[in-house]
């Protein structure tokens, strides 16, 4: 029973280790592609956490949203796509998904003039082609965008990522040198049964030498563990012309 629930336990943890390392590839990919593209994604898909309610009753607050990566130039946007830009916010470059308004042509140049669903007035910059790095693929998941935002903060990369890797690596770490004493022990105990068989014995003195011998190991470990560093001639003479 009991290695039917250490077992159990192993494979538990091989699952969230799995899931953890899967999270921080997932991280660490967003982050490099978020440099690279403006956006960050995987593969062209870009998952985006909505952080306002600029665009309620469409996209809420908290939803993770799939946008497909379209920061080309030569990209034609429509009426009612909603897109991703950047724009400042407080000095700081920050996303923005928003829904196009109105297609202005402009010579050779296309303009956007976008506006959230919720806002009451469009956005005073307009967009191009060239500003826009996403468009929204209709797909949404429903308060997960805040987990992500979480993670990919210091604080929730190492909460959840950071911490449990340490843990896992103590744990397996603790479990090495648990399977090396108990390897040990099994190795000696073979070893005692070899040699009580070997002789001509009868149970019980068997049994009583094989006691013997493993406590005569035990004590030897523990005798070598406290026995007191012997200096040699050349450490006192070390320590003599130091002192003076």
């Amino acid at each position: 029973m009991k290695k039917v629930i250490k077992r159990i336990v192993n494979i538990v943890i091989d699952i969230i280790v799995v899931l953890i390392l899967a999270v921080s590839v997932l991280i660490v990919t967003l982050s490099l592609t978020s440099k690279s593209s403006g956006v960050p994604n995987i593969f062209g898909v870009a998952p985006l956490s909505v952080q306002t309610g600029s665009m309620e009753d469409t996209l809420n607050p908290g939803d993770l949203i799939f946008s497909e990566v379209t920061n080309d130039p030569s990209y034609e946007y429509k009426k009612g796509d909603i897109v991703t830009f950047s724009i400042d916010l407080n000095g700081e470059q920050s996303l923005n998904t928003h829904r196009i308004i109105e297609v202005i042509k402009d010579k050779d140049i296309t303009y956007y003039r976008t506006q959230g669903d919720n806002n009451p007035t469009p956005d005073d910059e307009l967009q191009t082609s060239s500003t826009i790095v996403a468009k929204y693929t209709g797909t949404k998941i429903g308060g997960v965008g805040n987990i992500l935002s979480f993670i990919r903060t210091q604080l929730g990369f190492f909460l959840c990522v950071l911490l449990p890797m340490i843990i896992f690596f103590v744990y397996e770490a603790i479990r090495v040198v648990l399977n090396i004493i108990a390897y040990n022990k099994e190795k000696a105990l073979d070893q005692a049964k070899l040699a009580v068989d070997s002789a001509e014995l009868t149970e019980e003195q068997k049994k009583r030498a094989i006691e013997e011998y493993l406590a005569s190991i035990g004590e030897n470990q523990d005798k070598a563990e406290n026995e007191p560093e012997v200096q040699t001639p050349a450490d006192g003479n070390s320590s003599a012309e130091n002192s003076d």
